[in-house]
């Protein structure tokens, strides 16, 4: 339920501007809270998110190119949210920047390091630099993840591997953290037809989702959404260092079992 009467808290959404982070933007703006959306270059019309907002009434957001691996960018993101708004409340790391994968002479040390820099330290470094600039903390920090640590994804190698170091980290940041009461959590989704993803897994995916998925699993942007706007929202605190898991008990009836007992809906007899 809405409420624009309460202050508005400052939201910091990275890579908000399409799929998954536009939704959370979104969603926070919905209860009146004022969206600091950043993204890559040559990614965004800023008209185009400025007029999303603005027909639904909503505050509209901040709008800043950043890159998240450039101390400089965030050091002026990050400096010039505060001038403006003050303290950062919420952050939510939503960029994932990895190499693809298709055979073993695309492994490289650069390529996983940049995959990790790009993807897992920012959970880790934007929270430093808010202490820096803004002297505190944000009170809740969330991280997005995927099935990548326990599912074979095609050319999904490196990024796999930036979701697994979150789901370890947030443990551990948990703990570091805790005395300064901030609330670190991952959010897990299925695969979410985005634009991201078909760059990832190729434009067939959808195709062959649509086919073989199980009917009323998918998982929409706006539950996502929802999901990440209730841990931040006060009422689940209780929640801290978790890695929670939104996929309908997809994973539970996933696989070639699951598939065989569908065999006949499906149209593989």
């Amino acid at each position: 339920m809405s409420n624009k009467t309460k202050k508005p808290r400052i939201v910091l959404v990275t890579g908000g501007t399409k799929g998954i982070g536009l939704a959370t933007a979104l969603r926070f703006a919905q209860e009146g809270d004022q969206c600091v959306i950043t993204y890559g270059w040559g990614s965004v019309v800023d008209g185009e998110i400025i007029d999303l907002f603005k027909s639904n009434n909503l505050l509209i957001p901040y709008l800043k190119q950043a890159n998240v691996i450039s101390s400089e960018d965030t050091e002026e993101l990050l400096q010039e949210v505060f001038d403006k708004y003050g303290a950062i409340d919420v952050f939510v790391s939503n960029v994932s920047f990895t190499s693809l994968i298709k055979d073993i002479d695309d492994y490289s040390e650069k390529g996983l390091l940049r995959s990790i820099e790009s993807s897992t330290y920012p959970m880790i470094e934007y929270p430093k630099r808010m202490k820096k600039i803004m002297g505190s903390y944000p009170h809740y920090v969330i991280g997005l993840s995927s099935h990548g640590p326990d599912s074979l994804l095609v050319n999904y190698d490196f990024a796999a591997v930036t979701k697994s170091l979150m789901e370890v980290l947030v443990r551990y940041l948990n703990y570091h953290f805790f005395d300064q009461d901030v609330i670190f959590n991952i959010v897990r989704t299925r695969p979410i037809i985005t634009d991201s993803l078909l760059a990832t897994f190729g434009q067939e995916w959808s195709e062959f989702i649509e086919k073989f998925d199980i009917p009323g699993c998918e998982v929409s942007l706006e539950e996502i959404a929802n999901l990440i706007y209730i841990l931040c929202s006060g009422y689940m605190d209780g929640i801290r260092g978790q890695t929670i898991i939104a996929d309908k008990g997809y994973d539970f009836a996933d696989g070639l079992p699951r598939i065989y007992m569908d065999r006949e809906q499906l149209g593989l007899l």
